[in-house]
C-alpha cells in the first residue's frame, strides 16, 4: 500500500483487543463539514453511489484512482498521471495526497517533491442519472509541457447473477468479509484495499476510440460496458495494460491481448481545469445520448444533486459530528429506490429490498416523507387482509420446529409478505418506523393507508404473540441482531414496545376519526401493555427491565437484560423519568462498555454465550439508540459519549471515511446510518414532533460544555446560542404547531424568559444535574427564546460511591442544599438529613444502585445522580470457601457408583427428539433436537459428534477417573454413564441420589447442555439435603459455573472476546472427550450432619442437565 505506514485497525462490530484500546488512533480527522485524510494507503474503500435504480458504485479511496461496478460487472477502473519532461508519476502515488469527502463526493490534492510547484485538486462525484461518475481536474504551478496521462481499463464480468454474495457489490464492500462466519477479531483489512491496477482483468477486452468518446467492453461480443471522454483534446490510444508500470511505459505501449485506454493531454501553464465523465452504457448507446458525453455538465449536474441530498447540516463545537451528518445524507439517498420507492437494507454488501429493520427512520429525519409514504403504499398492498385457512400456530419440521410453517398464523391475516427473508417479523419496525413519520407530517393520505393496515398488523401481532391475553407479547426475530435469538414464547419488552407504540397511534387515529368506541379500545390495550410490563419486566430491586419471563415451567423473568430491553421502552414512552434513568444505568454496569483510546464509549448489546452470529454481535445502530434513549431521559453528557464513541469508531477509525458499516453487514448498512440520523436530529437536537396532536417538543440534549448548535433541515431549523447571562434559541418549523420546550438550565436562578420579546409563563422541575424550565408558545412557526440567567454553573458529574454491606453511607450533593431523595432500590438503611448529606447504612444490597439527591440550587431544584456499587467481602469470601476450585491433595475420598441412578448415555444428548411439552404458539423455540438454533437449519450447522474419548486416559490404575481439580470419581463406562434431568418429558425434572452419611465436602461431575438465552440464571440446581431437615443449594448458572458440554454452532466460549462475562474466569471443568467437557464443582457441606441425599433438578426449559459422578471428602 502506498502513504502512511497505517496502524492496524478494527472495524465496527469486532471485538476490541487489549492492544488495540490502549493504542488505537484515528484514521481520519474533520475538518468542517469534510472528512479529511493525509497520506493514508487505502484504495476502493469509500464507495461513491450512483441512483439506486441504476445499480452503479463508484469506489474511490485514500488516494486517486476509480474502479466503476454494478450489480453484474466491473466496468473498468480509472487512474490519473502525471509527465513532466522524462518523469511521469501515477496520481495516486505522490508523495502527498489529502483526500477529502463530504456527501458523496470525494476531492484529492496531490503535490510531488518531483514535479515541484505542482498542485493536483481532483474532485470525482458520481453521476445522478446513470451509473457512472464524473471528475474536475484543476491543475495549479504548471510549467511548458506538462501532461496529464489517463487511463481506463481492465473489464471484466464479476459476480454470480441472482446471488447475494456473488454480487461485486459484496465482493468490492470495503469492510465485509462473511457473514455468518463473520471476522469477529484481528486485522480486518481486505486485499481489495490495496488492488489498483489489475493488469489481468483488461484480458480479452474490446476498445473502441470514436470521435469524442472511447468504449471498453468486457469482451468483443458484450452487450454493456463503459464509456466516456474527457472535454479537451488529447493523444488518445489504445495501449497494454501490461506496461501500467509508470504513465510513460504505458503511453509507450501500444495495445495487444491487455488491451487498455491511455490518453494523455498538454496542460496550459499556470493553471488548468478539465472535466471527464464515464458511465456504464450499452455498447451501441449513440454517443449523444449519454451523458458522460458532456463532461461538464455532468459534473456540475451531479454535483449540485449532491448538494440537494445534503438536507439536514449541523454546525456544533464539534466538527466531526458536523462531517458525519454530511456524510450520512448520501447513503440515505443511495439505499432508497424509486418508482416504486422502497428502502434497501445497505448500501454496499446488503443493498437488497427490504421492508426492515431500521432503513426508514433517516428519511423521516432528512424530510423524505413521500419516500416513506411510497414505501408504506407499496408494502402495505402486501398486506395479507384476509385468511381464513392460516388461523393456527404451526411449526415447521424441515427448520426443527424452531419457527413457523408456511401455513401458520404468522403468515395468516395481517402479515406483511417480505420476500426473500419471510422468517423474520420486519413488519413491527416497518409499522413502528412509518407511524414515527406521521407523527411527523400528519399526512392524511398516509394516515388513510394506514389505519386500516396497522388496525390488521395489531391483530395479528396479538393473535400470534400474546396468546394468553396477558398484555406482554412474545418478540420474533424483529430486531437485527436476532439471528440465533429466541425466546421460547415467553413475553418481552421489545414487541410489547412496538405494539404498545401502535395502540396509541391506533387511538389517535380513531379520534381523528371521530369513532371513539375504537379510541377508547387502544388506550386500553396500550393501558394493559404498560401494566404488564412494569409489574412483570421491571425489576425494582436491580431497577431495570427483564428480557422475557418463561412461556411455561416456573415462569421466572430472565434478568439478563439486553440494550433493546431498556432503550425501547424509553424511546416508545413506556417509561417513567426514574425508571429511564435507572434501565439506563443498567447499562453502565450490566453491560460491557468498550471505553476507547480516541474518545467515546461503546456498549455490548447482551452478556449472552458462546457467540453465534448475530448473538452479541454490536451494532451502532443500537448503540446510537441507545444514545438516543440517554438524550430522551435528558442525559446529554451521557448520551454524547455513546453517539460520538460510535461516530469514530465507523466513520474516522476504520477502512471508510464517513462509513456507517458493521464487519457482518457491510458498509453504509441501513440499520446503523438510519439509527445515527435519528440520534443527533431527535435525540442531540430534541426535536419530538407531533403533528396529529398538534404540538411540537423540543427538548435537546447536547452537552453541556456547548456553548453553540445549530441545526437545519427540511422540517425544522433550531439554533443555541449561549452568551455569559443568556441562553438564547431560535426554533422555524416548516409548518405551524404548538410549541412545547423543555430547556436545560444550570443557573442559581432565571431572570427573566421572553419569547419573541415577550415574557411568557414557565414553571421550573430538577433535571438531572440540573434544572428543567418548561413552557409552551401558542401555535405558530418561529420562536424566539431568550432566557436570562445568574449564577450559571458547570454541570456536576455523578457521584461514584463504593462501600460494602453494613458501612455508613453518606452522601452529599455536590452543589445546593439537600432536601430531600429518592432511593429506589432501598440501599440506605436508618436514613436521615444530617449536616446537609444523607446518613444511612448500606443494606444488604450486594450489586449496584442508584439514589437521587434532590437539592435546591439557588432558587432553582436540581437533581444529582449518586451511583452506588455495595459489595459484600464477607459473603464472597464464604462462597469462595464453600466451593474451592480445587481439591486438598491429603483429602480422603469416597467415590459413589451411580450406576443404579444413570439414565442416559451422554453421548446422545442431541439424538434425542424433545417434542413435549411444547406450547402451540407462534413462537421461535430451541430445536427439537435440543441443540438447534432457528438459524441452524438454514445455515446447516449440526450438533457435533461427542465422545469420552480422553476418559481412558484421565482413568489412573485405581480404577478412578481424576479430574485436573485432584477429584477422583468412579469411573465412566458404558452406554449408561448420566443421569439426565429436564423439563422435557424426556427425562425427569429432578434425580434424588441417597448418600446418609456424614463427609467434609462434596464434589459433583456435572454434564449437560445450555444456551445463550439461559444465561445468569439458575438452570439448575444441586440440593444438598440433611438428615435434620435442612438443605443448602448450588445453582448451576451459564456461564459463571456452569458450561455447554460442547461448542455451539462451531463456536465456543471465549474468555478474549468475551471476558466481560466471565468476571472469574471458566468453572472448574474437565474434558472428557471430544465436544464432552463436565463441570467439576464442590461443595462445603455442614460439619458433623449427615448428608441424607444430593438432588440435581432442571430450572430452565430448553435444557437438559445431568450428574456423572459424586464423590465425597471424608
Amino acid at each position: 500500500m502506498h502513504g502512511v505506514q497505517e496502524p492496524i485497525w478494527r472495524e465496527p462490530g469486532q471485538a476490541k483487543d487489549t492492544a488495540y484500546l490502549e493504542a488505537a488512533t484515528l484514521r481520519y480527522s474533520a475538518e468542517g463539514r469534510e472528512v479529511v485524510g493525509r497520506n493514508r494507503s487505502c484504495f476502493n474503500n469509500r464507495p461513491l453511489y450512483c441512483p439506486s435504480r441504476e445499480r452503479g458504485v463508484v469506489l474511490a479511496g485514500d488516494r486517486p484512482f476509480l474502479r466503476l461496478l454494478d450489480d453484474h460487472r466491473v466496468a473498468g477502473s480509472m487512474a490519473w498521471g502525471f509527465m513532466r519532461g522524462d518523469s511521469s508519476a501515477w496520481m495516486h502515488a505522490f508523495n502527498s495526497v489529502e483526500m477529502r469527502y463530504r456527501c458523496g463526493r470525494i476531492t484529492w490534492t496531490l503535490s510531488d517533491p518531483a514535479f515541484a510547484g505542482v498542485v493536483i485538486i481532483l474532485t470525482v462525484v458520481p453521476l445522478d442519472t446513470v451509473a457512472g461518475f464524473a471528475f474536475q481536474l484543476v491543475g495549479q504551478g504548471l510549467r511548458p509541457h506538462d501532461h496529464l496521462v489517463w487511463t481506463f481499463g481492465g473489464a471484466y464480468a464479476g459476480g454470480t447473477p441472482g446471488s447475494l454474495k456473488g454480487n461485486p457489490r459484496w465482493l468490492w464492500d470495503p469492510i465485509m468479509q462473511g457473514n455468518p462466519a463473520i471476522c469477529r477479531s484481528g486485522d480486518p483489512r481486505k486485499p481489495e484495499l490495496g488492488l489498483v491496477f489489475e493488469p489481468e482483468k483488461s484480458w480479452n477486452n474490446r476498445v473502441l476510440i470514436e470521435p469524442f468518446l472511447v468504449r471498453i467492453l468486457a469482451a468483443p461480443d458484450t452487450a454493456m460496458g463503459a464509456a466516456g471522454c474527457l472535454d479537451r483534446p488529447g493523444q488518445i490510444h489504445v495501449a497494454d495494460g501490461k506496461s501500467i508500470e509508470s504513465p510513460a511505459s504505458l503511453l509507450a505501449s501500444k495495445g495487444g491481448d491487455h488491451p487498455v485506454v491511455c490518453a494523455t493531454h498538454e496542460l496550459a501553464v499556470d493553471t488548468t481545469i478539465l472535466y471527464g465523465a464515464f458511465e456504464i452504457a450499452s455498447a451501441d448507446a449513440p454517443a449523444e445520448s449519454l451523458a458522460s458525453r458532456r463532461p461538464r455538465e455532468a459534473f456540475e449536474k451531479a454535483h449540485a444533486y449532491l448538494d440537494s441530498v445534503e438536507r439536514v447540516r449541523i454546525e456544533t463545537p464539534d466538527d466531526r459530528i458536523n462531517a458525519a451528518m454530511a456524510a450520512v445524507c448520501h447513503p440515505m439517498d443511495a439505499a432508497c429506490d424509486h418508482s416504486p420507492t422502497l428502502f434497501r437494507h445497505g448500501c454496499m454488501a446488503y443493498s437488497v429490498l427490504f421492508l426492515g429493520w431500521r432503513v426508514i427512520f433517516g428519511s423521516t429525519m432528512l424530510g423524505w416523507h413521500d419516500r416513506v409514504k411510497g414505501n408504506a403504499r407499496h408494502y402495505i398492498g402486501l398486506q395479507n387482509r384476509d385468511d381464513p385457512v392460516r388461523v393456527r400456530p404451526v411449526a415447521k419440521p424441515e427448520l426443527l420446529l424452531t419457527s413457523q410453517a408456511d401455513s401458520s398464523r404468522f403468515f395468516g391475516k395481517g402479515r406483511i409478505h417480505n420476500p426473500p427473508w419471510v422468517m423474520y417479523d420486519t413488519q413491527s419496525q416497518f409499522f413502528d418506523q412509518t407511524l414515527h413519520d406521521w407523527r411527523w407530517t400528519a399526512d392524511p393520505e398516509l394516515e388513510a393507508m394506514l389505519r386500516p393496515a396497522l388496525e390488521l398488523h395489531l391483530e395479528w401481532a396479538w393473535e400470534c404473540f400474546d396468546p394468553d391475553d396477558d398484555g406482554l407479547y412474545e418478540s420474533y426475530i424483529n430486531t437485527l441482531p436476532t439471528d440465533s435469538v429466541w425466546y421460547n414464547g415467553g413475553g418481552s419488552v421489545e414487541e410489547s414496545a412496538y405494539i404498545y407504540y401502535g395502540h396509541l397511534a391506533a387511538r389517535d387515529m380513531a379520534r381523528r376519526a371521530g369513532d371513539s368506541d375504537a379510541a377508547a379500545r387502544h388506550h386500553a390495550r396500550a393501558g394493559k401493555i404498560q401494566a404488564a410490563i412494569r409489574s412483570v419486566l421491571w425489576l425494582e430491586d436491580r431497577g431495570h427491565y427483564g428480557l422475557y419471563r418463561e412461556q411455561n415451567g416456573h415462569r421466572r423473568v430472565h434478568v439478563d437484560a439486553w440494550v433493546y430491553s431498556q432503550f425501547l421502552p424509553i424511546d416508545v414512552g413506556l417509561s417513567s423519568r426514574f425508571e429511564a434513568l435507572q434501565s439506563l444505568y443498567y447499562t453502565e454496569w450490566g453491560l460491557e462498555r468498550v471505553r476507547l483510546p480516541f474518545g467515546g464509549e461503546l456498549c455490548q448489546p447482551s452478556n449472552w454465550v458462546p457467540w453465534k452470529w448475530s448473538v452479541r454481535d454490536m451494532f451502532n445502530g443500537d448503540i446510537w439508540h441507545l444514545a438516543l434513549a440517554y438524550f430522551q431521559t435528558g442525559l446529554g453528557d451521557e448520551g454524547f459519549k455513546l453517539l460520538l464513541g460510535a461516530v469514530l469508531e465507523s466513520c474516522y477509525a476504520g477502512a471508510v471515511p464517513g462509513g456507517f458499516s458493521h464487519i457482518g453487514a457491510g458498509t453504509d448498512f441501513s440499520d446503523c446510518k438510519d439509527m445515527f440520523a435519528r440520534s443527533v436530529v431527535e435525540g442531540l437536537f430534541g426535536f419530538d414532533p407531533d403533528y396529529p396532536n398538534e404540538i411540537v417538543r423540543i427538548h435537546p440534549a447536547w452537552p453541556s460544555a456547548w456553548p453553540r448548535a445549530a441545526i437545519v433541515t427540511p422540517d425544522f431549523s433550531l439554533d443555541y446560542q449561549q452568551g455569559e447571562t443568556t441562553e438564547a434559541y431560535h426554533l422555524s418549523l416548516s409548518r405551524p404547531a404548538r410549541m412545547e420546550f423543555l430547556l436545560p438550565v444550570r443557573a442559581l436562578s432565571i431572570l427573566a424568559l421572553e419569547v419573541n420579546g415577550h415574557p411568557v409563563p414557565w414553571t421550573v422541575e430538577p433535571g438531572f444535574n440540573g434544572s428543567l424550565v418548561r413552557f409552551t408558545v401558542p401555535s405558530g412557526i418561529t420562536a424566539a427564546i431568550r432566557i436570562q440567567t445568574a449564577g450559571r454553573y458547570d454541570a456536576p458529574v455523578p457521584i461514584h460511591y463504593r462501600a460494602r454491606v453494613g458501612e455508613a453511607l453518606s452522601l452529599k450533593p455536590l452543589r445546593g442544599q439537600l432536601i430531600g431523595w429518592h432511593d429506589f432500590h432501598r440501599v440506605c438503611n436508618c436514613a436521615t438529613l444530617q449536616s446537609g448529606a444523607l446518613e444511612g447504612v448500606c443494606a444488604n444490597q450486594e450489586g449496584h444502585h442508584l439514589v437521587l439527591l434532590e437539592t435546591r440550587t439557588g432558587e432553582l431544584p436540581a437533581f444529582e445522580i449518586c451511583k452506588i456499587e455495595i459489595t459484600d467481602p464477607v459473603a464472597e469470601s464464604e462462597h469462595r470457601l464453600k466451593t474451592p476450585r480445587q481439591a486438598s491433595s491429603d483429602s480422603g475420598w469416597e467415590c459413589l457408583d451411580l450406576e443404579a441412578v444413570f439414565n442416559g448415555d451422554v453421548r446422545t444428548i442431541f439424538q434425542q427428539s424433545y417434542l413435549s411439552p411444547w406450547a402451540e404458539t407462534c413462537s421461535v423455540r430451541l430445536g427439537s433436537d435440543g441443540y438447534s438454533a432457528w438459524t441452524f437449519p438454514f445455515w446447516s450447522d449440526k450438533p457435533p459428534a461427542i465422545d469420552l474419548a480422553h476418559v481412558e486416559g484421565l482413568t489412573r490404575p485405581d480404577g478412578r477417573l481424576w479430574t485436573p481439580q485432584q477429584v477422583p470419581f468412579t469411573a465412566i463406562k458404558g452406554d449408561r454413564n448420566i443421569v439426565f434431568t429436564s423439563r422435557w418429558d424426556n427425562w425427569p425434572t429432578m434425580i434424588r441420589v441417597p448418600v446418609r452419611r456424614r463427609a467434609k465436602m462434596a464434589w459433583a461431575l456435572i454434564c449437560g447442555s445450555t444456551f445463550p438465552m439461559q444465561t445468569r440464571i439458575a438452570n439448575g440446581v444441586l440440593r444438598f439435603s440433611y438428615a435434620d431437615g435442612t438443605h443448602e443449594e448450588l445453582e448451576l448458572i451459564p456461564p459463571l459455573n456452569y458450561w455447554m458440554l460442547s461448542s455451539w454452532g462451531g463456536n465456543d466460549y471465549d474468555l478474549d472476546l468475551d471476558r466481560f462475562c466471565f468476571p472469574d474466569g471458566p468453572p472448574p471443568m474437565v474434558q472428557l472427550g471430544n465436544n464432552c467437557r463436565a463441570m467439576v464443582l464442590s461443595w462445603r457441606l455442614k460439619p458433623g450432619v449427615v448428608l441424607d441425599a444430593v438432588e440435581l433438578e432442571t430450572l430452565s426449559e430448553d435444557v437438559v442437565i445431568g450428574l456423572m459422578g459424586l464423590s465425597l471428602v471424608s
